[in-house]
């Protein structure tokens, strides 16, 4: 068992990381994938229930893959995280999650940087996991802020 925060906060990363790629990749259907959200760029149209829908449901399954992965390593690991703060850093990760599958922040950020080129030619997507991958970091962070 440890007390050593660095410690939590390595291994809660390091999860974080590996639960993202399952549960963005692997755990989405393909529903979810196109309509989150509906774009007109997009080959399926939808509307907007629809599209929160697809969200919604994304961001479940994406999240329930990070808290199945916290819990084996707190055990394997004997980590001893804190529930109320594995809470708080799932929290975190699934209010920014649905904020950036929503493409509004990515757009923004491609749009305002000089990025248009990148756009055009498949940055977004490296975009939206570079912000999913900081949005990780700040909520491995809050995971290794204390033990139980």
């Amino acid at each position: 068992m440890t007390d050593n925060r660095a410690v939590r906060f390595a291994a809660a990363a390091a999860t974080l990381a590996a639960a993202h790629h399952v549960g963005d990749f692997m755990a989405s259907t393909d529903t979810q994938a196109e309509r989150k959200p509906c774009q007109s760029d997009r080959a399926v149209e939808c509307s907007e229930a629809e599209s929160w829908r697809a969200l919604a449901g994304h961001v479940a399954s994406y999240h329930a893959v990070q808290v199945a992965a916290l819990v084996a390593a707190d055990r394997a690991l004997g980590l001893r995280l804190s529930p109320r703060r594995v809470a708080a850093g799932v929290a975190l990760s699934a209010v920014t999650h649905a904020v950036i599958d929503r493409r509004w922040p990515v757009r923004l950020w491609l749009d305002h940087t000089g990025s248009t080129g990148f756009k055009k030619h498949g940055g977004a997507m490296h975009v939206d996991q570079a912000m999913h991958h900081v949005c990780l970091w700040a909520a491995a962070l809050v995971i290794a802020g204390g033990p139980r």
